[in-house]
């Protein structure tokens, strides 16, 4: 068997299997460039959009590294890391994700048609800063700039799998899961110009907002610096719960590997989604994900791959911090973007 789908995280969920090894010592490892550009849109998600089409908004680059081992028969680990780098006109954001899962095989051995287990893993995202160098609309007010430093988020998940031969060549698999996420991010700043044209920098934290003026002002009546206890951190900090089920197809002949996998997610956030929906905007708590991948095995224990991942609403529940009450009207987009590495057994 192929190392193809041996290994899978949070990331590539709608590719589980109850069986990814099969037999104690087994190890598998998946290197990959992923990407999105108006090269690659080939499914033409980008073209379509009536706002972004022919930008640059939404290019995706970056790098992910899997690899997996079985202690036992029936008890296997996994890992992963991606570096991500995503563009908004003249913003370029750095994301960093991580992922570790330990799965074991309740029924099912090597000669079985029936496989089940159930997986715990953990994973999440993090990076340095996030900025926004064009106006946004917040609070009624338009921000010409704002930086969101260190936001990340972590996640704890339970699934059980199941996966059916169907024929020689032909597995079906089903999932379905439930989990716990924190979202946190660090001290905010922003710029502003108010209705009198006077410039203020300004920053939040969890225990109020403060503004500078950053040049004289000519206005008749001029506020030099302002402090107040109203804090808006907590639309950026925030816990959520989540479930998730789907299914994939796995089929293989020869030297070649086809697979593709559903998932839906659904997320239920403490708060921010009622700040968002009290302020105006549309709370967006559902994902469906449609991966599909193609592998050609190059030598006994060595393939390389294509992948591409499609989701209806970005990457809601993919990369958690990324919603908030600055972002959340954008995710009512698709997006999609395609992987192209190698995958070896050892």
């Amino acid at each position: 068997m192929l190392a193809t789908g041996h290994v899978d995280a949070a990331s590539l969920d709608a590719l589980l299997s109850a069986h990814p090894f099969h037999q104690a010592g087994d190890m598998a490892f998946e290197a990959s460039y992923d990407a999105m550009n108006n090269t690659l849109d080939v499914l033409g998600v980008r073209a379509k959009d009536t706002q972004y089409a022919g930008t640059n908004v939404g290019d995706y680059s970056g790098a992910h590294v899997r690899a997996g081992y079985a202690l036992t028969d029936n008890l296997s680990l996994d890992g992963g890391y991606w570096k991500r780098k995503i563009s908004y006109r003249s913003d370029n954001e750095s994301i960093a994700s991580w992922q570790a899962a330990a799965q074991y095989r309740l029924y099912g051995d090597e000669n079985s048609n029936a496989h089940y287990a159930i997986r715990l893993g953990v994973w999440g995202n993090q990076s340095g800063v996030l900025s926004k160098t064009s106006p946004t609309l917040f609070m009624g007010k338009t921000l010409n700039s704002v930086n969101v430093n260190n936001p990340q988020d972590a996640q704890i998940q339970l699934d059980t799998i199941g996966t059916w031969k169907l024929a020689e060549q032909t597995e079906l698999s089903a999932f379905a899961g439930a989990g716990s996420s924190w979202i946190a991010t660090g001290d905010m700043t922003a710029n502003y110009t108010n209705g009198a044209g006077c410039n203020y920098n300004l920053t939040f934290t969890p225990n109020g907002t403060s503004g500078v003026l950053t040049v004289p002002c000519s206005a008749p009546v001029v506020i030099t610096n302002f402090t107040t206890n109203q804090s808006i951190t907590q639309e950026f900090s925030y816990r959520s719960n989540y479930y998730q089920l789907g299914g994939s197809l796995r089929w293989q002949k020869n030297d070649w590997i086809l697979r593709g996998g559903y998932q839906f997610q659904h997320l239920n956030r403490n708060n921010v989604d009622v700040l968002i929906v009290s302020s105006g905007g549309v709370a967006y708590k559902n994902n469906h994900i449609l991966l599909a991948d193609v592998s050609y095995k190059l030598m006994p224990k060595v393939a390389v791959f294509t992948r591409v991942q499609v989701m209806s609403n970005q990457f809601v529940g993919e990369i958690p911090f990324a919603y908030n009450a600055v972002t959340a009207g954008k995710f009512n987009r698709r997006y999609g973007f395609a992987s192209f590495g190698v995958n070896v057994d050892f």
